[in-house]
């Protein structure tokens, strides 16, 4: 975003802030996912004795500590070997993004908090706020959103599972 080639993107609310900090030229708009990442394990939370947790994600720890305090010890990974580690037996527990773990089979998953917190964000360059092309997203943006809404979500499911936000 700050070479000037994307005017908007979706980043994880972490990533977001640090880089709103570095470009005056930037900020966040507002949250689009909440609660989008699960604890995915093959046994119940209170024998979980090494959780992998992404590389930086001080946050989602706090989060976790928060809400499964029985949980051992928590190692930062490289996001992208979580699974294979879960897999192989390296750790008891992982902290995915849904949509990583909607792809694992054979593995329970729970909610990492015990209040909704925000995921993603959409991050935008303050010049376009107001414009027709910005304008013209958020319609799009709203209408993928309720068909999200519509095909994904059983309103029987708990509300603490992932939820995509309207935009005002």
């Amino acid at each position: 975003m700050r070479s000037d080639e994307i005017d908007l993107a979706f980043y994880c609310s972490h990533m977001a802030a640090h880089l709103v900090d570095q470009d005056d030229r930037l900020m966040i708009y507002g949250p689009v996912i909440m609660n989008a990442e699960v604890l995915a394990a093959k046994k119940e939370s209170e024998k979980i004795t090494r959780l992998g947790i992404g590389q930086q994600r001080k946050h989602l720890q706090g989060l976790i500590r928060e809400a499964h305090p029985e949980i051992g010890e928590i190692v930062e990974m490289s996001p992208r070997i979580l699974p294979y580690s879960l897999s192989d037996g390296q750790i008891d527990g992982a902290v995915l993004d849904v949509t990583k773990a909607s792809l694992l089979s054979g593995f329970q998953f729970a909610p990492i908090a015990k209040h909704d917190y925000i995921s993603y964000v959409l991050v935008i360059r303050k010049d376009l706020i107001g414009s027709a092309p910005f304008e013209r997203f958020l319609e799009a943006y709203r209408n993928a959103v309720d068909g999200l809404q519509e095909v994904y979500f059983d309103p029987a499911l708990p509300k603490e599972y992932t939820r995509f936000l309207y935009l005002d």
